[in-house]
C-alpha cells in the first residue's frame, strides 16, 4: 500500500519500521509505503531479550503483565512453545478465538479483559501485551490506521519481538498483519489520545496498492 498523509503532521521518526517506508516529507505531507508483516518460523529462544528492548517487559497501569492470573494464563498458552515465535503466536490464536468482538467504551486494561473475555481492537491488543510480556516475550501497543473499502479507521494492534519486531493482529485473526495496517506509533492511552486529536485534520489517500495477483490502482 502506497499512500500520502496531509492536513496534520505524523510523527514520521515512528512512521518507519521493517515494515513500513517513508519515501518523502515535504511541507505538503509525508509518502509512505506500508507492506504486509512476515512472522519467521521460528524465533529466538523464550527470555533471550537484548537489553535495547528489555524495557518492553515490564508491566504498566493498564498491561499488568506482572499479576498472578496474566503471568498463570500465559504459562498455559505457551506451555507447548518451543521459541519466541511459536509463543507469540498461540498467544495471538487464542487471544483471537478466545475474546468476543464487542464495541467497548471504556478505558482499555489486560486484566479487565481477561475477567469479561470481550472488547474491540484495543481490549484484544492490551490482552496480548500482557500476556506477550508475562510469557518473556518483548511487546508494545501499535496505534494507526487500518483502510477497508476505501476509508481509513483508527485500529489498534500489537508488535512482538521474536529476534526482530513483528506486528500481528489478535483482533482480525491475522498472525501476520497484512498491509491495510498502517502504523503511525507505539504507546498506550496517552499516545492513542494523541494520535485521535490527529484525526480531525489528518487526511490519507492511497496513490497505489497492490496484492498477491498483482497492482490494483484505487
Amino acid at each position: 500500500l502506497r499512500l500520502r498523509f496531509t492536513g496534520a503532521p505524523v510523527p514520521t521518526n515512528e512512521l518507519a519500521t521493517d515494515r513500513q517506508a517513508v519515501e518523502a516529507v515535504d511541507r505538503q505531507g509525508v509518502t509512505l509505503t506500508v507492506r504486509a508483516g512476515r512472522m519467521p518460523p521460528r524465533g529466538t529462544a523464550i527470555g533471550v531479550v537484548p537489553p535495547e528492548v528489555e524495557r518492553y517487559l515490564g508491566a504498566t497501569m493498564f498491561v499488568q503483565s506482572d499479576h498472578p492470573e496474566i503471568q498463570r494464563e500465559a504459562a498455559r498458552i505457551t506451555r507447548d512453545a518451543t521459541d519466541s515465535a511459536s509463543a507469540a503466536r498461540a498467544i495471538h490464536d487464542w487471544v483471537y478465538r478466545a475474546v468476543q468482538k464487542k464495541p467497548t467504551v471504556s478505558l482499555p486494561s489486560a486484566l479487565d479483559v481477561l475477567h469479561r473475555m470481550e472488547g474491540d481492537c484495543n481490549e484484544h491488543t492490551y490482552l496480548y501485551v500482557a500476556l506477550a510480556r508475562a510469557a518473556g516475550l518483548p511487546a508494545k501497543v501499535r496505534v494507526g490506521l487500518l483502510y477497508n473499502e476505501g476509508a481509513f479507521y483508527y485500529h489498534a494492534w500489537p508488535a512482538v519481538f521474536v529476534g526482530r519486531w513483528i506486528e500481528v493482529d489478535p483482533t482480525l485473526g491475522q498472525q501476520e498483519v497484512d498491509a491495510t495496517h498502517v502504523g503511525i506509533l507505539d504507546g498506550e492511552l496517552e499516545d492513542q489520545l494523541r494520535l485521535l486529536g490527529l484525526f480531525g485534520n489528518l487526511s490519507a489517500e492511497v496513490l497505489r496498492a497492490r496484492d498477491g495477483t498483482g497492482e490494483q490502482e484505487p
